[in-house]
């Protein structure tokens, strides 16, 4: 064989055994490629006396005639060759069988990523943002709960005057069930009860409560309209937290 020749093989073995394989759609190019192979063994090799197959061999070469390309589905007529074309890998068999492959490999894959994600652990989320507990408010028993927070339940529990703010706790339903809830309410001192009805005035009111293991908090940032003792000690622009515990009130502050 001359270097046009064997640069011919190299060529037409890429279409057929290659990642991008499209000789089995041209049956020129596949006749020629068993040509010019037939070629290459001759020069190769010196001629073999033919051997007949064993039963062991027979069996194997109906097993590769299950997985070879149909004529029928292919398009292509392939005639028998001689015992060294049972050494050549199989062609592609067609487009379809191309795609058939391309899509096993994205299930595979996506089977893997779905086998990955189940390993993984749940990303933790820090609850807490570190600020330190700067106060603990205790119940104050002279003190009087107001009216706004209805039917007594004997649940309900008031606190220190803390820096112009009136802390209160109680039981309150939250859903639609009988199931109540500790809650937690921070008012105006001056204001709470001032003209003895049910509502409250001042600049401002702040509840939260609990549910279940989840304890009654309110958090705010200090802003105009706070009791001037309370600025004082917290200016304006602070983080602040009031986490009711089932009897306590710990106050945490990002400013200590």
């Amino acid at each position: 064989m001359d270097d046009d020749v064997r640069e011919e093989l190299r060529l037409l073995r890429a279409r057929a055994y290659g990642p991008h394989a499209d000789i089995a759609d041209d049956a020129t190019a596949v006749a020629r490629l068993r040509e010019l192979e037939d070629l290459e063994r001759q020069d190769r090799l010196p001629p073999a006396p033919r051997v007949p197959l064993t039963s062991a061999a027979a069996a194997a070469g109906s097993r590769a005639a299950l997985v070879a390309p149909d004529d029928d589905e292919d398009g292509d007529d392939y005639e028998d060759g001689d015992d060294g074309d049972r050494d050549r890998p199989a062609l592609v068999g067609s487009k379809r069988r191309l795609w058939i492959w391309a899509a096993s490999l994205a299930v595979v894959a996506a089977l893997a990523s779905a086998a990955t994600a189940a390993s993984l652990t749940v990303v933790p989320v820090t609850a807490a943002a570190g600020a330190p507990q700067v106060d603990t408010l205790v119940p104050a028993p002279d003190a009087a709960v107001p009216p706004v927070f209805g039917q007594r339940t004997g649940a309900e529990r008031a606190y220190e005057n803390y820096y112009g703010v009136a802390a209160f706790t109680g039981r309150a339903p939250t859903d639609a069930t009988d199931n109540r809830n500790p809650c937690l309410y921070l008012l105006d001192a001056d204001e709470v009860g001032a003209d003895d009805t049910r509502g409250f005035r001042g600049n401002f009111v702040y509840g939260g409560c609990g549910a279940g293991v989840f304890p009654a908090t309110v958090q705010f940032v200090v802003a105009d309209g706070m009791p001037d003792a309370f600025v004082q000690r917290f200016p304006i622009g602070t983080s602040m937290q009031f986490v009711f515990d089932g009897e306590n009130v710990g106050v945490f502050s990002d400013r200590g």
